[in-house]
């Protein structure tokens, strides 16, 4: 692909690492986005961010307009979710979801009217008249979470305030095939870094960086020009060399500011905040036009799409849906997101999610691997591409034999499951699966143990209740046997005092009888 000439405002770094695989991005980048024909059902996995399930508020037979709230974010971790179109709520069930594992999971049904209409929306024409608390709050109730893959909740990213002192905008996209962050800077740069401003009145003295690849040079272009009509001068373009992974957040940050994020930390704990160009061009809509994140832009491709580019797709759209739309009758395998990173999802029915960035079609020979899985060469390539520093070859064989807790020990959970790995492996070792293999493992263990330990805790109370019942009613029948003690040795003490008295009582009596026997003795007359 084409580079850009622009040359980086900012120094930028070196990261271990990384792999140039072929791009493959001119498949869908070549034309302006899209509207997508609404589907006839749409079906809205409730646990489709990061964190826990969204809670329906709305009923079978209810219906809805676009953008009306359908379920609530459960208070913790969690986002709102809109209606994506006006229709009928066709049901509230289980149904299967666009996850890896093919599971099933609760998601609103809505059938579509075909009208699209809006709710009643609240725009602000001026956002500086809003507090830092309205503007989170509005940025919450919009269901904007991070567009860039992790779907994490955006407003727990902007929470804290104190010490944050740079905002990164990821605009890499360094994964083969994805190319909506591309179109939609090429598109709408200004109103990207109008969303980038909102986030800045968020902060005092917010530094503002745009991380690209050079491989986007009418992005670039795109950015600069908006960047000058909106005289944004706290803002610097960094222009980064084109290598995967290159957009994954440490990496980035490592490329733009030289600086790692210590294991167990995260950017914010260095005064760092990083949003991706989707997101912050969500909290524009959210801001200024009052529209909740009911769609994304979503790059079709892959050799058996007929239809190849990039589209506005409401969430819950399925799989089949763009199928059809695509003529990818003919595609061999479905992926959602990149071939690095991506999965492949075998049940069309399924709806997308917010993080649905990409859905590659692949034709016959596409990301085919049907080569045989063979032994560790122990070459080390691997060990070489690998943007965390980590030694996949010694994770894979403690994967490998179950020996979790020394994979702990080397790191496990610092893998960003890039892929980088598998794809210089010369023995087609599937290392990102035995590492997700690990890392599943691990987190059952984990609950597991928390669950145990309650199960014992449980126990344990329970055996001290039943022994302090026991003691509790061996007192009880200790005071009951002391106080009839006291009372018999009463009652005795009693009855002696009793007998005592009636003893006295018949000494006087008698002494009483034998006193008037002597008188009527001493007076009878002498014969």
């Amino acid at each position: 692909m084409e580079r850009s000439s622009f040359t980086s405002e900012i120094p930028v770094f070196e990261i271990p690492g990384g792999i140039h695989p072929k791009e493959n991005k001119t498949l869908s980048n070549q034309t302006p986005i899209a509207e997508l024909p609404i589907a006839k059902e749409l079906i809205i996995n409730l646990k489709g961010q990061a964190g826990k399930r969204s809670m329906p508020i709305v009923e079978a037979g209810d219906y809805v307009l676009k953008g009306q709230i359908i379920a609530k974010s459960d208070g913790v971790f969690s986002s709102y979710q809109h209606a994506p179109t006006s229709g009928t709520v066709k049901a509230i069930e289980k149904r299967p979801i666009a996850h890896a594992s093919g599971l099933q999971d609760l998601c609103i049904v809505i059938e579509s009217d075909g009208r699209d209409q809006w709710c009643d929306r609240n725009p602000v024409s001026d956002y500086h008249n809003l507090s830092r608390e309205q503007i989170l709050a509005r940025i919450f109730e919009s269901g904007i979470v991070g567009l860039g893959g992790a779907s994490f909740p955006s407003h727990i990213k902007l929470q804290r305030q104190e010490g944050v002192n740079t905002l990164i905008i990821n605009a890499a996209e360094c994964e083969p095939y994805i190319s909506c962050d591309d179109r939609l800077l090429q598109e709408n740069a200004k109103e990207v870094l109008q969303g980038a401003q909102i986030i800045s009145h968020l902060y005092h003295d917010l530094n503002i960086i745009v991380g690209i690849e050079d491989n986007k040079p009418l992005a670039i272009e795109a950015l600069d020009k908006a960047r000058k009509e909106l005289a944004f001068e706290s803002l610097k373009i960094g222009v980064i060399p084109t290598k995967y992974p290159s957009g994954g957040e440490k990496q980035l940050i490592q490329l733009l500011t030289s600086k790692e994020v210590p294991k167990g930390k995260l950017p914010a704990d260095l005064g760092l905040i990083m949003h991706n160009v989707g997101t912050c061009f969500a909290i524009y809509e959210a801001i200024l036009h009052g529209k909740p994140l009911v769609e994304r832009v979503v790059t079709l491709t892959g050799n058996a799409c007929a239809n190849k580019g990039n589209f506005k797709v409401p969430f819950g759209t399925p799989f089949s849906h763009l199928l059809d739309f695509c003529q990818a009758q003919e595609a061999t395998k479905i992926i959602m997101g990149g071939p690095m990173m991506g999965f492949e999802v075998k049940n069309f029915n399924v709806g997308i999610v917010k993080a649905t960035n990409c859905i590659i079609m692949a034709g016959a020979n596409e990301l085919a691997n049907n080569q045989t899985e063979l032994a560790c060469i122990r070459c080390g390539a691997c060990m070489e591409v690998c943007p965390a520093s980590l030694l996949p070859q010694q994770l894979y064989w403690y994967a490998k034999s179950d020996e979790f807790d020394k994979a702990e020990e080397y790191d496990l959970f610092d893998c960003i499951e890039c892929g980088a790995c598998a794809y210089v492996c010369p023995s087609n070792i599937p290392l990102v699966q035995y590492y997700r293999y690990a890392k599943s493992n691990i987190r059952n263990n984990r609950i597991e143990k928390v669950k145990s330990d309650k199960a014992r805790q449980r126990h344990e109370a329970r055996l001290e209740r039943l022994e302090r019942v026991k003691r509790e009613k061996a007192e009880r029948h200790r005071k009951a046997a002391e106080t009839r003690r006291k009372a018999a040795e009463a009652a005795g003490q009693n009855d002696a005092k009793k007998a005592a008295v009636a003893a006295a009582l018949a000494r006087v009596q008698a002494k009483k009888t034998q006193t008037k026997e002597e008188t009527n003795s001493s007076e009878e007359p002498e014969a």
